[in-house]
């Protein structure tokens, strides 16, 4: 039986969607509340943010589809346009036409909100919605900010301007707070997603286990993986491409019937040095998943690195050292002297300036205020841009890439 009842729909329909979204059952519950059953008036808007990688679309599009809802998502980056979202929404319910129907639609323009919202009606008739709920997500609805000006309060509206049953759903990374016009709009509901935990993401991560080994093998590596990788990255993503890309070599062993699926100890001794190598690059994807495992395969120095302890240090990747070391040198080094300490020809130092800081360092009195501005540096950190940071940082990594450059072509 499943956890879910809500009148309206199957017993079959709720145990398949407790299948299939996982971590998200409250989040799921509080969906089903608002939309009630097919024919009642559901919310006019509902605003769901959280960070990336934490359900919002997955779960939008699990449920609607499942429940057989009529609905039509659109991507806000990929529509960039009003134009485009307006006629992506009309063909997508419009999807059920015939093809003469399709084809007279597909020559209807619609440059405004007042356009569509006739045509909106016209495909509601068309399509017998009437007295259905008809859902709009609107996925990466942060870029409407960057559109007409009327746009976000014209579909907060929507079911007032159309008069029909239909519901927009804003799913964005950012908080309302960021959103909110000046006129025309008002309160939506807002739902907030939160990041997985740990369990979480260890019972998420669990259940992509290959049908060949064991749930309870695969498990221990998803553990095995999260003690590394969770202190630097919890972006389920991202861990799903890590976790997918060094399985083989994690079960290698046991393939070649070196060690047996409970030998955990002679596993991790073999992935060791794999993940540290994978630290390097986490969010960066610096090669191919192929590439990857032909690095992995050709690779004969394994036995020669180092040891990784997850409870002795926590390594970063390997550019956010240097975004780390930028923001460090641009909190504590003013701006002015930025020219001084990163550029090659910033010009001489005045020889009088020069003498005259000289002649203080050999002050006992210098060098006790030396002492304690320094110490003062030490205990707070100065303010600092974005931009300045990342100067600060491409002129750190550019020497690097030069020196390199230097010595594969052997040219000074």
């Amino acid at each position: 039986m499943s956890i879910f009842e809500y009148p309206g729909y199957l017993e079959a329909q709720l145990l398949e969607l407790e299948k299939m979204v996982l971590c998200r059952e409250s989040q799921l519950s509080t969906l089903l509340s608002i939309f009630g059953e097919r024919e009642h008036f559901s919310f006019p808007s509902i605003f769901i943010y959280g960070h990336t990688a934490t359900g919002k679309t997955y779960v939008m599009k699990t449920l609607l589809n499942v429940l057989k809802l009529p609905h039509a998502i659109v991507n806000c980056i990929e529509c960039f346009t009003s134009r485009l979202i307006f006629e992506e929404i009309l063909i997508q319910l419009n999807s059920h036409c015939s093809a003469l129907e399709k084809e007279w639609s597909s020559h209807e323009r619609c440059d405004t909100f007042n356009d569509f919202v006739r045509l909106y009606k016209q495909a509601i008739l068309v399509q017998d919605l009437k007295n259905q709920t008809v859902y709009i997500v609107l996925d990466k609805a942060e870029h409407l900010r960057e559109m007409d000006i009327n746009l976000l309060a014209g579909f907060q509206r929507l079911q007032e301007l159309t008069d029909c049953n239909v519901t927009v759903l804003f799913l964005s990374e950012i908080v309302w707070e960021k959103f909110r016009p000046n006129t025309g709009s008002f309160e939506p509901l807002t739902l907030h997603f939160p990041g997985y935990n740990k369990e979480e993401l260890q019972r998420i991560l669990s259940y992509d286990h290959p049908s060949a080994y064991s749930e309870d093998f695969y498990s221990a590596y998803i553990n095995l993986l999260l003690s590394i990788f969770y202190t630097v990255c919890r972006d389920l993503k991202e861990l799903r491409h890590l976790a997918a890309l060094n399985f083989p070599k994690y079960c290698e062993p046991v393939v070649k019937g070196e060690a047996k699926e409970s030998d955990t100890h002679r596993l991790w001794k073999n992935i060791e040095p794999h993940l540290k190598k994978a630290m390097q690059t986490v969010y960066l994807r610096e090669v191919s998943s192929l590439q990857w495992e032909r690095m992995q395969q050709e690779d004969q120095e394994t036995s020669q690195l180092k040891g990784l302890s997850a409870h002795a240090h926590v390594e970063l990747p390997y550019y956010s050292k240097f975004l780390l070391i930028a923001a460090y040198l641009a909190s504590y080094n003013p701006a002015r002297t930025d020219k001084r300490f990163f550029v090659k020809h910033h010009g001489k130092i005045k020889k009088t300036n020069f003498l005259k800081k000289h002649e203080k360092r050999h002050s006992a009195l210098a060098r006790v205020e030396a002492e304690l501005q320094r110490q003062s540096l030490l205990q707070q950190m100065g303010n600092m841009t974005s931009s300045r940071t990342l100067a600060v940082r491409k002129q750190c990594v550019t020497p690097l890439w030069q020196l390199l450059v230097t010595c594969c072509t052997g040219t000074a």
